[in-house]
């Protein structure tokens, strides 16, 4: 008589339930049992991870272990990490995270204002970056045919995606009409400038013909159905031309973001020299059916104004978190605690790493770049004697001299940063239009004893 072998642990395989004999029903049902217990117990441990999973989520934040290492926080509750967006969020400018119906890079506006950050960011010296938020242009910025002038002082420079179709009274007009969301725009925006931008190809028919291009903002007339023509801006074109045509249209930017309502788009008329109106295909300009990388755009200059900023700090420092707490202690990941990096506790004040994420935060959707930066921060020791190292101030200096004498009536100097640069974003926002802005005191450049 053959007798069926029991295993008493969970390795156990379909053969060992082939068994025969008065031993083997027995057995069976035993390993039966132990298959229903290792199934119930692994579905368990499956939920125990995606709760646990559904709960915390991985931060956007890489820091200095004290080893020349770079190690990622740990995970955070997702209530948190929410809350951390909407503060990030906050200090962009931005009241929500924008979602664009469309993204595409390839586009004339997006891939102009790709050019147009790569440009500035592959121009700008450390003297520029030390001066602040605005643009600094050079003569790099000649090969997008960009005005200097508008560049200088702007930090903001925008690029609006036309939208045609939302002019219905001319919508058997669309190659010859434009129309520019500015609800993004702030009334707080100061505008040093506007263009919009059209494709020419070779005319077929009149290469050597001369044509006026003129641009009019549509407004309202006297009567609801009535529209009026309001001449923005001109220029003479030939028929053999190839490239991008620039019109300046600040007055009409300048308008739109004082009086939105008063945007009723612009209106494109091409004539010969005997004033007849001629087609715009027909001179060569590319229209709504013309290539995605030569569709027309505007591109704006603004300059944020300082009551803005200020309004924008303000806000987002007397923005209260409910009932959720972060530990004051930058080396604490979530329980951790300080002596799980001794190599810390005796360090001078100095800089140490600490990169954001935009793509951990899950905004690669509509941040186009960076994919995240180097913010930094400092973080050590303000100690007598104080270093030549340690940027003190005369201030610190005396702290400490204080300090001294007294240590529980008077705290050491604190480690914080002397020198804060901008940094540059390119995202789209709600309308699809592309924003290149620059933000202040983002980056660490060097610590010091205050």
């Amino acid at each position: 008589m053959t007798y069926g072998l029991c295993l008493s642990d969970s390795h156990y395989s379909a053969a060992s339930f082939k068994m025969a004999g008065p031993l083997g029903c027995g057995c069976v049902k035993q390993s039966r049992r132990q298959e229903r217990i290792f199934n119930s117990v692994t579905a368990l441990l499956f939920f125990l991870v995606l709760v646990t999973d559904s709960v915390l989520s991985t931060t956007p934040f890489y820091v200095d272990n004290g080893l020349q290492q770079t190690m990622i926080l740990d995970k955070v509750p997702r209530r948190e990490k929410r809350e951390l967006q909407q503060e990030i969020l906050t200090l962009l400018g931005l009241h929500h995270r924008p979602k664009p119906t469309s993204n595409n890079p390839v586009e004339s506006a997006p891939k102009f204002m790709m050019d147009l950050y790569e440009t500035l960011k592959n121009s700008e010296t450390e003297d520029a970056l030390d001066q602040g938020v605005v643009f600094h242009s050079s003569n790099k910025t000649s090969r997008l045919d960009l005005d200097s002038d508008k560049v200088e002082g702007s930090d903001v420079i925008m690029s609006f995606v036309n939208h045609a179709s939302r002019i219905s009274f001319l919508r058997h007009e669309r190659d010859q009409t434009f129309f520019f969301d500015f609800s993004e725009v702030s009334p707080g925006e100061q505008v040093n400038g506007a263009e919009l931008r059209v494709y020419k190809e070779q005319s077929r028919k009149w290469t050597h013909a001369t044509f006026k291009v003129e641009v009019f903002r549509i407004g309202q007339g006297q009567d609801p159905e009535d529209k009026s023509l309001e001449l923005v801006w001109s220029l003479d074109v030939r028929g053999d031309e190839v490239g991008w045509l620039k019109l300046n249209v600040t007055l009409a930017a300048d308008r739109w973001t004082l009086f939105p309502v008063s945007n009723m788009g612009m209106y494109m008329r091409v004539t010969n020299r005997r004033g007849r109106e001629v087609k715009p295909s027909k001179v060569g300009i590319v229209g709504k059916q013309g290539s995605a990388d030569k569709q027309a755009f505007m591109v704006g200059f603004f300059r944020m104004s300082s009551e803005l900023h200020v309004r924008r700090t303000r806000s987002t420092r007397q923005r209260q978190l409910d009932d959720v707490t972060y530990s004051d202690d930058p080396y604490s990941a979530y329980g951790s605690g300080r002596n799980a990096y001794p190599q810390f506790r005796h360090q001078s004040c100095q800089r140490h790493t600490l990169y954001v994420s935009f793509r951990d935060l899950g905004w690669q959707d509509w941040i186009i770049a960076p994919d995240g930066y180097s913010a930094f921060y400092c973080n050590g020791e303000c100690a007598f004697p104080l270093g030549a190292h340690m940027n003190a101030t005369n201030h610190a200096i005396v702290q400490t001299l204080v300090h001294l004498l007294d240590p529980y009536l008077v705290p050491k100097p604190c480690c914080a940063p002397t020198k804060l640069t901008a940094i540059s974003v390119l995202y789209f926002d709600h309308n699809s239009n592309v924003v290149l802005k620059r933000y202040r005191d983002m980056i660490v450049k060097s610590c010091g004893c205050h």
